[in-house]
């Protein structure tokens, strides 16, 4: 039975009589389960019922937790009490539970932890935020060229628990130095006599802990890897990246992508890529949306600019109006539909600056088509609208030219913001769209004065 099951009205009351028999009653259920259940608690029940989760089962709800409700653990709970939760715990998740409270909140925390595990996650968290050093775990299987097949079997029926995955095991050389990397699936037929050596696979993809954590996700994705090395400059495996690691950043990357395409800013860097809607305050949710809508606001007053200008026109020919969210929707839906598809193109890294040229052409023959065939459309609807054949050539080759246009503003400033280094989702939808409404609008008075001889 699910926990969401049971999770109904009645729990808040069970939180309030006995949170205690509810804390006992929760280790019977997965942390992730737990953790939604405790996201529709007040915030004083969650820690009601946080206080009463034995070690373990906190240590690994807090893994799971939205932002909110871990902040509020950190903060809350005793440091001793978030120490013997967090000892549970592999290093890398300690270090993620961690960063997203200030230093001064983590060092009681550290100090109260094992030695071991503490200095563990002191050196994770030493890495910046969104690298490979601070997504490692230093728990692997490690063995060496010399190793028979039938002792490195041996080994594992020994390990550490906390070990982060055992389908890939890894050689090492002198000095911890990775020499190669051999699969569980390749030792399991093998013959118990065979050495290490004779099977691992000696050219091994691997990251340094500078390597960014969406690089590092590429890589993953690209070799369909369970989990990436970590090495230093000298060739030293300092630990692995596994794969559920890498779902959480690319979950953490689309997160922050959709919301800078929406014009809303990304988190700090201690976590980027989160979003937990009732874990911000309102404020914190002003700040991040309050800078894209006064630039938004203030492009926006380009349409505004651009109608005061051909005022002369709209009022020699009234029907020019009843077409302009016609066409300003359409260069803005076909301008957000280039800018999406050129940043996911560069995300994937299948589009790259020196491609710039054929990105401009391709797209310009894509606006070209596109406007070809509403153009068809809009003319026809045009003239059933019973307006003259020349407002509908006018709306026509409108149409045609907004599309090439928005398809080429779309293409070109992604690409100019990855040539300045800039996020290219900052060149978000709403902006093009903007802009496109603005210069829309120009072209479609321009050719209507040069059309209708206004």
């Amino acid at each position: 039975m699910r926990l969401s099951d049971i999770a109904g009205p009645d729990v808040a009351e069970i939180v309030r009589e006995d949170p205690a028999a509810l804390g006992e009653g929760l280790r019977a259920f997965h942390p992730a389960d737990i953790s939604e259940l405790l996201a529709g608690l007040r915030r004083e029940d969650r820690v009601r019922v946080l206080e009463h989760l034995d070690d373990e089962t906190l240590g690994d709800t807090l893994t799971y937790a939205d932002g909110e409700t871990l902040k509020l653990a950190l903060l809350r709970l005793s440091p001793r009490r978030i120490a013997a939760a967090l000892d549970t715990l592999e290093p890398d998740d300690v270090a993620s539970a961690l960063s997203v409270v200030p230093e001064e909140k983590r060092s009681p925390i550290l100090d109260a932890m094992s030695k071991r595990d503490a200095a563990a996650a002191r050196g994770l968290l030493r890495f910046d935020p969104g690298t490979a050093g601070r997504l490692m775990t230093d728990k692997f299987v490690a063995v060496t060229p010399q190793h028979t097949v039938t002792a490195a079997l041996t080994e594992l029926r020994h390990i550490d628990p906390r070990v982060a995955t055992v389908a890939n095991l890894y050689v090492l050389g002198e000095n911890q130095r990775l020499a190669g990397v051999v699969s569980l699936r390749t030792l399991l037929p093998a013959h118990g006599d065979a050495t290490i050596g004779s099977l691992m696979i000696d050219e091994v993809v691997s990251v340094t802990p500078e390597t960014p954590q969406e690089e590092v996700a590429r890589l993953v994705s690209k070799y369909s890897f369970s989990a990436l090395p970590v090495v230093d400059d000298a060739g030293r495996i300092l630990g692995i990246v596994t794969v559920d690691d890498v779902i959480d950043v690319l979950v953490s990357q689309e997160t922050e992508n959709m919301l800078r395409m929406g014009g809303v800013a990304a988190e700090d860097s201690e976590t980027r890529g989160t979003f937990d809607y009732f874990g911000s305050s309102i404020v914190r949710i002003v700040r991040s949306r309050i800078g894209w809508l006064l630039l938004l606001f203030l492009a926006g007053t380009l349409t505004g600019s651009v109608l005061r200008h051909f005022e002369g026109q709209l009022s020699q020919v009234v029907a020019l109006s009843i077409f302009i969210p016609l066409i300003i929707g359409t260069g803005g839906n076909a301008g957000s539909q280039s800018v999406s598809t050129i940043i996911r193109a560069l995300a994937l890294g299948q589009v790259r600056l020196r491609d710039a040229g054929r990105v401009l052409l391709r797209e310009s023959l894509a606006g070209l088509l596109l406007g070809l065939t509403l153009c068809v459309f809009a003319v026809v609807r045009t003239v059933l609208w019973g307006n003259t054949p020349q407002l509908a050539l006018v709306v026509g080759l409108t149409i045609l030219c907004v599309c090439a246009w928005a398809n080429i503003v779309g293409a070109l400033v992604p690409l100019l913001a990855e040539r300045f280094n800039i996020d290219p989702t900052v060149s978000s939808a709403p902006m093009i769209t903007t802009l496109v409404d603005a210069t829309g609008l120009a072209i479609y008075m321009l050719i209507a004065r040069a059309v209708l001889g206004l």
